[in-house]
């Protein structure tokens, strides 16, 4: 398929879906990834009609390099709230926080753009006390950056105590962190917010919201949100599923509490 051919394709399906949009509970999606991978196949118009097509109203995008960030805000700096991850390149991820020349990276880069966060960052356990991970932290919070991070328990513990002050958003609540220790995270540290990409356990077989789960979104409401991580390519042919996915289990809820944790939660961060 020509490029022009898949771009014509994307019109016709976004021309066909925009007053169902309208019927939608709108998405602020806190995880969005434009990499490299997917610049010359999704060049930033048809990127932003992906999430069009999906309900997305505004979006947290990083990319690798972060160029792709970059692209996409100037794009649409209303709607792209834009992330600096401190990759360089993909292999960056996994050594970032032992190479003093991130911060040079980090430092550079946050002079390009008006950046609000940083993130999305891997970084696990006792590699959150080295000192690059530790000055890269100090760097959003006197810059006021919102952070997004994958971590594990134990490294977003360490992350919230070295900035309690910063907001954090702890980026697939976990991925299996029992119930219990999210509340207890979620009481002992204020500043903690939870992104539910990949979240095991929130539905059942039947898609149906879990006692639990259920119990924890309406007990703190204010702390969670949604995000699609496209972090492959493959995963923008799948945005529009991955949030009629989403919404199938926000309409389980309070409507006030499914507007708070699709939208209004990571827009109260970015009130301008």
């Amino acid at each position: 398929m020509t490029l022009r051919l898949f771009q014509l394709i994307t019109l016709l399906l976004l021309s066909s879906t925009l007053v169902a949009q309208e019927q939608r509970i709108p998405i602020f999606d806190t995880h969005i990834h434009y990499n490299q991978d997917v610049w010359e196949s999704l060049p930033p118009s048809i990127a932003l009609e992906y999430l069009t097509r999906a309900g997305i109203k505004r979006a947290i995008v990083s990319g690798t390099p972060g160029d792709g960030a970059e692209r996409l805000y100037k794009a649409d700096p209303k709607r792209v709230v834009p992330f600096l991850r401190p990759y360089k390149d993909e292999l960056s991820r996994y050594s970032w926080f032992r190479d003093p020349d991130t911060l040079v990276y980090l430092k550079k880069h946050l002079q390009r753009i008006p950046y609000r966060g940083i993130g999305e960052l891997h970084i696990f356990g006792d590699d959150t006390q080295r000192p690059v991970a530790r000055e890269l932290m100090q760097i959003a919070l006197k810059q006021g950056l919102v952070m997004l991070v994958h971590t594990n328990e134990e490294g977003i513990v360490s992350i919230s105590k070295q900035i309690p002050d910063n907001s954090l958003i702890w980026a697939h609540t976990g991925f299996d962190v029992d119930v219990s220790r999210l509340r207890a995270l979620l009481n002992t540290h204020p500043k903690l917010y939870m992104e539910l990409s990949f979240r095991e356990g929130i539905t059942d077989e039947k898609r149906k919201l879990t006692p639990e789960w259920r119990a924890l979104l309406t007990d703190h409401s204010d702390r969670f949100m949604l995000g699609m991580d496209t972090y492959i390519p493959s995963r923008w042919a799948d945005v529009s599923e991955l949030a009629t996915n989403a919404r199938g289990w926000l309409s389980q809820l309070p409507v006030a509490v499914a507007k708070k944790i699709a939208h209004d939660n990571v827009a109260n961060l970015f009130e301008d």
